[in-house]
């Protein structure tokens, strides 16, 4: 390797104009030709003296995360290698892509390896040196090398590290051999993992920058993790492997107790220069910008250096009491997208979540999670128990589900719940309950059931309200739920009653007893009617409708 010095050129020539000013000064024609030459010889010699040296120095050592200050640089890196790939786009190129990470830590480095793609490859897990120019495009780092000598063991035995899991680039070339079994594989995280969802569908990379990784093992995550878990986090996982067939892909199943946090990611620089497009793939992550926060038209943005530098800003609430306007600081949070605002913003409060109030039990009750880790060892005992409804129970049904949670999103185990006896009313989703069950095994079904012979249920949750414009895939979600909705009740030419929002052709069907359209128009305007949803099949149009049914 090389390294590029492109200013001797310009070097020479200098010191040849500074020698023939230097003799022109203070000497005859004769005697300014013969030191003229003398010079010029002079600065040849000191010239290609530099130029060698260029060739001969090593490059410098340099660590993994210092890397973005040597742009255009030659360098060298020491590291474990930990995945490759040949020929990556498939165009019979000679180039080898790798990644090498940091002997003792988790920064990764890719590297573009440009030789004879049947060049042989050290093992994975070996300690390498990597010798290249640190090449910069469009935020993206690597190290662009070329030659056989340009990646070397760091020891003449190319001894490596031993992994506590495989690496990707190992399930990648051989997936077959790992199908329909239970792996642990080391990566990195693509998205963000957030406590309060129960269910994530991510990759797990090579690389903890989605444009640099090699590999990518798309994932699905069930359960609900404690904590956040960065975009870029370097992780352990096990779980499942198996072909997709709908998707044409291979799959890792992994529940979120089975994800181990080595070293958690970083939080992302943001830069004004970026197009704001970009922003769409930081949204979900912790990121920090420079800016001057201001308020317009009753909304806070963070403003940059040029007039068109504007982003939305949701403070917190200590931000709000400290004072925001004209504040100019380096403001870190979480790029979400705010529905409210209909934007992409930085969201200054996102450490704030509600506490799972599934985890305060009284102390005479079992936890639901207990029972659902090792159901055997509790059958045919009777416990107490403590949840939330999941969804509706109807007086003339018994069966339904009990969560730890009272909605999905705080809900981390939910089992099936059968009643014997009478309830004389609804049983709402969400509505806490405190009952005695024998916990029994339904080989008909192939699942534990909890046998309730006495309960308590608590206060019954307010009504959900529904949005005109939301359309059904909002809509279904409520459907056998107590809700609200604001319009007006209007009867048709064949008797049939519907709430209509006002101004619009927009409707819903009412069921009640028929006089909700006549008092209707002794009220004159629209007001807020609160019924069980429900569906109904139109015959006529071959259409399904929603129904309000507030009998």
């Amino acid at each position: 390797m090389i390294r590029k010095n492109q200013k001797y050129s310009f070097q020479l020539i200098v010191i040849f104009c500074i020698a023939t000013l230097n003799v022109q000064a203070h000497e005859t024609y004769p005697q300014h030709m013969a030191k003229l030459w003398v010079m010029f010889f002079t600065s040849l010699l000191l010239v290609s003296t530099m130029n060698f040296y260029a060739v001969i120095r090593e490059p410098d050592m340099i660590d993994m995360d210092e890397i973005h200050e040597y742009p255009r640089e030659t360098v060298k890196v020491q590291g474990v290698l930990t995945s490759y790939v040949v020929d990556p786009y498939g165009e019979q190129a000679d180039r080898i892509d790798l990644q090498v990470r940091e002997v003792d830590g988790h920064s990764v480095v890719e590297v573009r390896w440009f030789v004879d793609r049947n060049n042989e490859i050290p093992p994975i897990g070996t300690i390498i040196t990597v010798e290249g120019e640190v090449t910069e495009w469009n935020g993206r780092i690597w190290l662009s090398s070329n030659g056989y000598g340009a990646i070397r063991c760091a020891d003449t035995d190319c001894e490596g590290v031993e992994y506590t899991a495989m690496q990707l680039v190992e399930v990648a070339m051989q997936p077959q051999t790992f199908a329909n079994m239970s792996v642990r594989v080391d990566g990195y995280l693509s998205e963000s993992l957030e406590p309060d969802v129960t269910y994530h569908s991510l990759s797990l990379m090579d690389n903890p920058s989605y444009g640099n990784a090699d590999h990518l093992l798309y994932m699905q995550i069930e359960g609900r993790v404690i904590d956040w878990i960065e975009a870029g986090s370097h992780v352990e996982v096990s779980g499942w492997l198996q072909y997709d067939q709908r998707s044409l892909r291979w799959r890792l199943l992994v529940q979120a107790t089975s994800v181990e946090v080595l070293n958690n990611g970083s939080t992302v620089d943001l830069s004004w220069e970026l197009e704001p497009y970009t922003l769409t793939y930081e949204v979900g992550k912790r990121v920090s910008i420079d800016g001057t926060a201001t308020e317009s038209s009753g909304s806070w943005w963070l403003n940059g250096d040029a007039p068109t530098d504007r982003l939305c800003l949701l403070p917190s609430v200590e931000d709000l009491d400290s004072g925001l306007e004209g504040k100019v600081s380096t403001w870190t949070g979480r790029l979400v997208w705010s529905t409210d605002e209909a934007l992409i913003c930085l969201d200054r409060s996102y450490g704030v979540t509600d506490d799972n109030s599934g985890s305060q039990l009284s102390d005479d009750a079992t936890p639901l999670l207990d029972v659902a880790e090792n159901p055997f060892a509790y059958l045919n005992q009777n416990h107490t128990f403590e949840g939330w409804v999941t969804d509706p129970i109807s007086p003339d049904y018994d069966k339904g589900y009990v969560g730890d949670g009272p909605d999905y999103y705080a809900r981390q185990t939910k089992l099936r719940l059968h009643l014997i006896g009478e309830h004389a009313e609804y049983i709402e989703g969400g509505q806490s309950i405190r009952f005695n069950a024998t916990i029994i095994w339904s080989e008909s079904e192939g699942r534990v059931i909890l046998e309730a012979r006495s309960w308590t249920l608590g206060q019954a949750p307010e009504p959900n309200t529904l949005n005109w414009g939301d359309g059904y895939n909002s809509w279904k979600w409520d459907i056998g739920k107590l809700v609200v909705i604001n319009g007006e009740a209007v009867m048709d030419e064949d008797g049939n009653q519907w709430i209509q929002r006002s101004g619009s052709e927009e409707r819903v069907c009412l069921l009640g007893d028929g006089s909700e359209a006549s008092q209707q128009e002794s009220i004159g305007e629209p007001i807020d009617w609160t019924g069980r949803l429900s569906t109904a099949e139109d015959f006529v149009g071959n259409t399904m409708q929603f129904c309000i049914d507030i009998r």
